[in-house]
């Protein structure tokens, strides 16, 4: 990659009716950024002709132009200025589907390829049809794929982007919002989501969002923006007007977090034969609830320490108690008795990873409950002997929990085989603080739809399944927090009707299983 301009149009939302208005006010934002000296140019998700679209022939609805004069209109502003455009629209078919895309043109005009949205969002799929194919499009001065708003959601679309050679992810989207002040929109894809997939893939995000409204029901959040590939935002637009923002990209370090897609099988699997698809077919009572508490790591290793806050925990009816990871010069090798004997004492369970110190560099977690104590060597992080074998997925009376340890929190490949393996629990003992750590911890709840307690150095969390935070650990005080987890809720894996994180999975399309 070398260095280019990006211009991102965060264009007025229009209505289908007023199609025509808004066509001449799309050319006019690709004026400016023409004007501007971009090399690449974003539209936002169906610019054209609305996203609410009502029905699989909207270019049949009187006095909306014809797809076809847009298409060539968007050609001819790509070859005056010069640059590559992705435009989001809704196109027709000769076999009259209708498919929500991101179209792109070279700088000659000519149309290049397509992308077709493949996670459609609530309404969506009333008339798209969703794609199931990841083009990498080479400009020249970078490499540059794109998905489609929605698309971000599932991690699998940005890694297939990423492993087939994607060094830029163009976001194309429409961020419903909502919000008692226009001025203050915002949306979580913005908040974490998008820089989550930024930097678990070491590339740069760009996101071109419509602002504005929709059939007098749908608002969208704007907040057009660049992200790096370290996950920090580096410009982003307001909520409440147009804007074009034009942002210069250069090559920075930042590399895909590892993996290893040799422990990654179950991801390939048919949706049918996975417990998460299961899962949601089996009745659960309203009344299976569970205490989660996190408990900020320890300076050292102290199994007795460990044992007695679990045993002050659970006289506040904490069911499962994760504690940060911490250092110890023999791992588990002395104490766990101690900390297995509070346990078939008192019930419950605990989560808890330790770094060894001595002579080998190891690190493993532990969940231990009255059944058994369940050990699990780290399957990726750096500097340490890694094991072959994924976490296990536990049942318990309060629900299957998973154990992540350490550096498998910032894998999507991890915490997504463990969510389809059936955890309605995700606990995450972290050995260090970093600053992308609560963002990632709540994109592993929101993206699987489970619960996350997340634990490290100073700080904790307890995450619902659609990724807000239930209890927050003050940072620094060490302050154990306890919040309530409802199984129904870990078990339902519907985002929006229609929008399942499980069964609306393409698993022959993703490319997993290349190593990069």
């Amino acid at each position: 990659m070398t260095p280019f301009r990006i211009a991102l149009c965060q264009a007025r939302a229009f209505d289908l009716a007023d199609a025509a208005a808004n066509f001449e006010n799309l050319l006019r934002a690709l004026d400016d950024a023409g004007a501007a000296g971009a090399q690449l140019v974003a539209l936002p998700e169906c610019s054209y002709p609305a996203y609410y679209v009502g029905g699989t022939d909207p270019y049949a609805t009187p006095g909306v132009p014809p797809f076809e004069t847009v298409r060539a209109a968007f050609a001819a502003k790509a070859r005056q200025y010069g640059y590559w455009l992705a435009a989001g629209m809704a196109v027709p078919h000769a076999d009259g589907t209708l498919t929500n895309s991101g179209l792109v043109f070279g700088p000659d005009g000519e149309v290049r390829g397509r992308y077709d949205k493949s996670f459609l969002w609530h309404f969506d799929s009333l008339w798209f049809t969703a794609g199931e194919a990841f083009p990498v499009f080479d400009a020249g001065f970078a490499r540059f794929g794109i998905l489609i708003c929605a698309d971000s959601r599932l991690p699998e679309i940005a890694r297939s982007l990423r492993v087939n050679g994607a060094e830029v992810i163009v976001d194309l989207t429409a961020w419903v919002s909502q919000g008692r002040d226009m001025g203050a929109l915002t949306t979580t894809q913005c908040e974490y989501l998008m820089p989550a997939r930024a930097f678990e893939n070491g590339v740069w995000v760009a996101a071109a969002d419509k602002w504005g409204t929709e059939d007098g029901s749908i608002v969208y959040a704007g907040r057009s923006t660049v992200i790096d590939p370290l996950g920090v935002t580096r410009v982003c637009a307001p909520s409440d007007r147009e804007d074009v923002v034009v942002f210069d990209i250069e090559p920075m370090e930042g590399a895909m977090v590892s993996r290893r897609p040799s422990l990654y099988g179950v991801l390939g699997r048919p949706t049918e034969s996975l417990p998460a698809f299961r899962n949601e077919d089996m009745p659960v009572s309203p009344r299976a609830a569970a205490r989660v508490a996190v408990v900020p790591s320890q300076p050292e290793l102290d199994m007795a320490a460990v044992a007695a806050r679990f045993a002050g925990l659970r006289r506040q009816k904490a069911d499962l108690v994760v504690f940060g990871g911490t250092t110890g010069p023999e791992g588990w090798e002395v104490g766990l008795p101690v900390v297995e004997a509070a346990v078939r004492e008192h019930g419950g369970a605990v989560a808890m990873a330790v770094a060894t110190t001595g002579c080998v560099a190891l690190q493993s977690a532990v969940l231990v409950t009255p059944d058994g104590t369940f050990e699990h060597a780290a399957t990726h992080g750096r500097g340490v002997d890694l094991a072959e074998v994924p976490a296990p997925v536990v049942e318990t009376p309060f629900g299957n929990v998973a154990v992540l340890c350490g550096d498998e929190g910032y894998v999507p490949e991890v915490a997504r085989a463990l969510g389809l393996e059936g955890a309605d629990i995700l606990a995450w003992p972290a050995f260090r603080p970093h600053p992308m750590l609560e963002r990632i911890a709540r994109t592993r709840a929101d993206e699987n739809r489970a619960y996350m307690a997340a634990a490290w150095p100073g700080g904790g969390m307890l995450i619902s399944p659609d990724g807000g935070p239930i209890q927050v650990s003050p940072e620094g005080s060490g302050v154990a927090m306890t919040g309530s987890t409802l199984l129904a809720l870990s078990r339902n894996k519907e985002r929006a009707p229609g929008t399942n994180v499980v069964r609306g999975r393409k698993p022959g399309a993703y490319a997993l299983g290349r190593e990069r």
